[in-house]
């Protein structure tokens, strides 16, 4: 099957295309290099800078609470305990996010050890937040700033090894995230996406108008994924190394289907220019 390519540097949908904008600039985990990642203050911080779309990743808890965290477990590279003690290497996975209630979650310090990987982040003490509340926080920022509203771009962390582990199963987790979605009515203004394609597939099935995206790390080719995944998504997102190669396989040839290409870890535009066109480029970085 042969395809149109849009190119797209982070995920949107043809709604955020604008006749004047040319660029979407989306705040990976709110900006993390300048923030703590997924966290309020980095949200409110990359709506201030001027961000488009808001980047985030979803886990669950023991007592099914949605909340915004890129890894199903207390990160020894930021996070610290209660009582403010550092979280060792060793340590990390038993504070696994999915057996611990969100009470005890919310306790734990999100932003002030020095992350060493973005020495120019703030450091402040701040924690992990539900999803509903971040959203809230989100939105209701933006209408007191008589702002645009913001775009989500919200990752669903699963896979098939953590089932029951880290994470309930599959189309418990989508039920779960697609609820707050919904109930928040932003779902024309979101973008979910998964490396899973088994939230992908239940969410098409009982949701078909949310637009979804297909997160690859290393495609092996675009038909083969897509099968895989059994329809074909509004984006295909994979990485900035992986994105050259297919970029220069596809130049001068003719496609015939639309599909949004989505490209992630991007960091540095010098690295883009060289393969992508100068137009309708969209960015999704670290640092807003």
């Amino acid at each position: 099957m042969k395809y149109t390519f849009l190119v797209a540097l982070g995920a949107f949908t043809f709604s955020h295309i604008h006749a004047q904008q040319k660029t979407d600039v989306q705040a990976h985990r709110g900006g993390r290099g300048l923030m703590p990642e997924n966290t309020i203050p980095a949200m409110l911080h990359a709506v201030d800078l001027g961000a488009g779309t808001l980047e985030l990743d979803c886990v669950i808890s023991a007592d099914k609470k949605v909340l915004v965290s890129h890894d199903v477990f207390m990160s020894a590279d930021f996070m610290r305990k209660p009582d403010g003690t550092d979280i060792s290497k060793a340590e990390e996975k038993q504070y696994a996010v999915y057996t611990m209630t969100y009470d005890s979650i919310r306790r734990f310090d999100a932003g002030s050890k020095v992350n060493t990987n973005f020495p120019d982040q703030v450091k402040m003490k701040t924690y992990k937040p539900l999803l509903s509340e971040l959203i809230d926080s989100v939105e209701a920022y933006v209408k007191r700033k008589h702002l645009k509203p913001v775009y989500y771009n919200i990752e669903t962390k699963c896979s098939p090894d953590g089932d029951d582990k880290y994470h309930p199963k599959p189309d418990v987790f989508a039920e779960m995230v697609m609820d707050v979605i919904r109930k928040k009515k932003i779902t024309k203004r979101t973008t979910v996406q998964s490396f899973d394609i088994r939230t992908l597939q239940t969410i098409h099935r009982k949701y078909p108008e949310q637009t979804l995206a297909l997160l690859v790390y290393k495609p092996r080719s675009l038909d083969e994924e897509l099968t895989k995944l059994g329809f074909t998504p509004v984006l295909f997102s994979i990485s900035l190394s992986s994105s050259i190669h297919i970029f220069r396989m596809l130049r001068g040839s003719y496609f015939m289907t639309v599909i949004l290409l989505s490209v992630w870890s991007v960091h540095f535009t010098g690295t883009c220019s060289k393969v992508l066109p100068p137009s309708r480029v969209w960015y999704r970085a670290s640092g807003v």
